[in-house]
């Protein structure tokens, strides 16, 4: 059964090279990567990331070459290519994830100490130094303290909770690559045709 084209996830490009490598920016060209100057593959998993996980899916990526780069052993060596991109790629997301855990919990941990140390510095100031002061200076200056305090725990505590993300969802879209149907295929006359 033929599959429709909303099934396919289309990367139209001038050369192999472009799947991977970025390269000049040419606003004359009817290729979106090639306009960008941007690399293939990366630009492609963008573009699905912020339509959703789930669009790569039951797809095919189609890789559209110039016909003189089509030929079956080229349909190998390029979703050869794809596919150990995709597994490299995931192992350095992995990564990328696992040293974001750990500097934001060591950095969360050094920013819980430092909180505790100025909340106690805020403690011995009051009771001390501002002890005859008003509630109202008492009360800005715990305030303001309080503020760094807040600042200073709230972006490990970010890191932590949220960079982890984009590598993870990257990750799933890839894996759903080196799964899927790759096919290489001439670009179709009428692109070929309005290219200068």
């Amino acid at each position: 059964m033929k599959q429709s084209e909303s099934q396919n996830i289309v990367i139209s490009i001038d050369t192999v090279d472009q799947l991977f490598n970025a390269g000049s920016i040419s606003p004359a060209s009817d290729k979106p990567i090639v306009i960008l100057g941007e690399a293939g593959l990366p630009y492609a998993i963008r573009q699905e990331l912020s339509h959703g996980l789930r669009r790569w899916q039951g797809k095919r990526l189609i890789i559209q070459l110039p016909a003189d780069q089509v030929n079956p052993g080229s349909q190998l060596q390029i979703v050869d290519m794809i596919r150990k991109y995709a597994r490299v790629k995931i192992d350095e997301n992995s990564a990328m994830i696992r040293l974001s855990r750990t500097r934001s919990l060591t950095s969360l941990v050094l920013a819980i100490f430092i909180a505790a140390l100025l909340i106690a510095f805020i403690g011995i100031v009051t009771n001390t130094l501002l002890a005859s002061a008003s509630d109202t200076v008492k009360g800005i200056f715990a305030g303001l303290v309080t503020i760094f305090i807040w600042s200073t725990v709230w972006n490990p505590w970010d890191r932590l909770l949220y960079e982890w993300i984009e590598p993870w969802r990257e990750n799933r879209i890839l894996r759903n690559l080196v799964t899927m149907e790759i096919v290489v295929q001439a670009i179709p006359d009428t692109l070929n045709s309005n290219n200068p």
